[in-house]
C-alpha cells in the first residue's frame, strides 16, 4: 500500500481554527501536518520536503528555496489571494503548480477598511481608549462620512465588497483599475461608481483614498509622495493591501506636515513594525494587526476551497484556481 498523501499547513491550529482543513483531509486520506514556522526559509523546506502540498502564509518561495523542492509532484497553495511571496515563473520553471484564493477573504478585509475609513472620520477608537483610561466624556470633533468622496486605487474583488458595503452612505465613489475588465465595468455602473482614467484623478479628488492593489515588482513604493502631494489636506489614506505598496517615508512626511490629514493601515511594509517606527507613535495614524482576512466565514471558506483545490491536484486534474498550469507541463 503507498504511503498517504501529506498536507502541510503553515499555521498554527492553536491560532486559527483548522478544522475545515484537517477534517477534510482526515477524510480524504490524507495526512495533514499544522506547524507554523512563519517564514523562516530553511525550515519551509525542510517542511515541504515532507509534503505533497504545501499551504503557504509567508515563507518565501524563490530562488533559494523552490529548486530544493522541485521534482515531486507537489503543490503550493496560497493561504489567501496574494502572491507576493512566491515566484511563480520560477515555480513554473521547476514544474511545481502554484494556486491562491482570490475572493474568498474579501467581505472580511473590505470590512476592516471600512472600519478604518469610519474609524479617520469620527476618531472612535480614542474615545474608547480614553474612557478606559478615565476620561470621561472623551470625545473630539469628527467628520461624518455622507457627502464625502471616496477613491479606490484597485476595483478588484475587495474593493468591490467596499463598493457594496457604503451603498447606505451618501458618497461620490470614484475608482481607477488599470485592468479592469468587463465585469468590473458592469459591476461599477450597476453601483454608480465613476472609472478615471488615472490614478492621479483618485488622488486630487478623494476625501479618502483606500488602496486595493496587488504588491508586485511594479507596484513597490507606488503610493509616495507625488501621490501625497496632490491629495488634499483633509484627505485620509487606507491600506488594506499590502505594506510594500506605500513608501512609508513619504506618508511619514506627508502625515508630519499635513499634507494629507491621517492613515489606516491594517498592513505595513515591515510586520511585525519596529517599535520606533513614527507611524505607531502619530496621533493622526490608526494601524491594525494584519487582520483583514481573519474572520471565522472567511476561514472556513478559504480552507474549503484549498481542500478542493488539493483534491484536484493528487487526482491529476489542475483546478481553475491554479495561476500557472503550464508548470504541469515542465514536471
Amino acid at each position: 500500500m503507498s504511503e498517504p498523501k501529506t498536507v502541510w499547513v503553515n499555521l498554527d491550529p492553536r491560532n486559527v481554527d483548522l478544522t475545515p482543513i484537517v477534517s477534510r483531509c482526515e477524510k480524504a486520506g490524507y495526512r495533514c501536518i499544522t506547524k507554523d514556522i512563519g517564514t523562516d526559509t530553511a525550515k519551509a523546506v525542510e517542511m515541504a520536503l515532507q509534503a505533497d502540498a504545501i499551504v503557504s502564509i509567508g515563507e518565501q518561495w524563490n530562488q533559494d528555496s523552490l529548486p530544493q523542492i522541485a521534482g515531486s509532484n507537489r503543490i503550493i497553495v496560497r493561504y489567501g489571494a496574494g502572491l507576493d511571496n512566491v515566484n511563480v515563473p520560477l515555480a513554473t520553471q521547476y514544474g511545481i503548480p502554484v494556486a491562491n484564493l482570490p475572493g474568498m477573504n474579501s467581505p472580511a478585509v473590505a470590512e476592516i477598511a471600512l472600519l478604518h475609513i469610519l474609524n479617520l472620520g469620527r476618531r472612535f477608537s480614542y474615545s474608547i481608549e480614553g474612557i478606559k483610561q478615565g476620561h470621561w466624556p472623551y470625545s473630539m470633533p469628527g467628520n461624518e462620512l455622507d457627502g464625502k468622496v471616496l477613491g479606490l486605487i484597485g476595483f478588484g474583488n475587495i474593493a468591490r465588497q467596499l463598493t457594496r458595503m457604503v451603498q447606505g452612505f451618501s458618497l461620490k465613489i470614484m475608482a481607477y483599475d488599470n485592468y479592469l475588465n468587463e465585469a468590473g465595468r458592469a459591476f461599477a455602473q450597476e453601483h454608480n461608481v465613476t472609472l478615471t482614467q488615472s490614478a492621479e484623478e483618485i488622488y486630487r479628488n478623494a476625501d479618502i483614498v483606500s488602496l486595493h492593489i496587488p504588491y508586485t515588482p511594479a507596484n513597490r513604493g507606488i503610493v509616495n509622495k507625488d501621490c501625497f502631494a496632490i491629495m488634499k489636506p483633509t484627505a485620509y489614506l487606507v491600506n488594506t493591501c499590502r505594506g510594500g505598496v506605500i513608501c512609508e517615508k513619504d506618508l511619514i512626511d506627508a502625515l508630519r506636515t499635513g499634507q494629507i490629514r491621517g492613515a489606516g493601515l491594517d498592513v505595513m511594509c515591515e510586520e511585525p513594525p519596529s517599535m520606533d517606527n513614527p507611524l505607531l507613535h502619530m496621533d493622526n495614524v490608526f494601524v491594525s494587526s494584519h487582520l483583514g482576512s481573519l474572520a471565522v466565514e472567511a476561514e472556513e471558506r478559504s480552507q474549503l476551497l484549498i481542500a478542493d483545490i488539493i483534491d484536484e491536484h493528487f487526482a491529476g486534474r489542475i483546478h481553475r484556481n491554479v495561476v500557472n498550469p503550464q508548470a504541469l507541463a515542465n514536471h
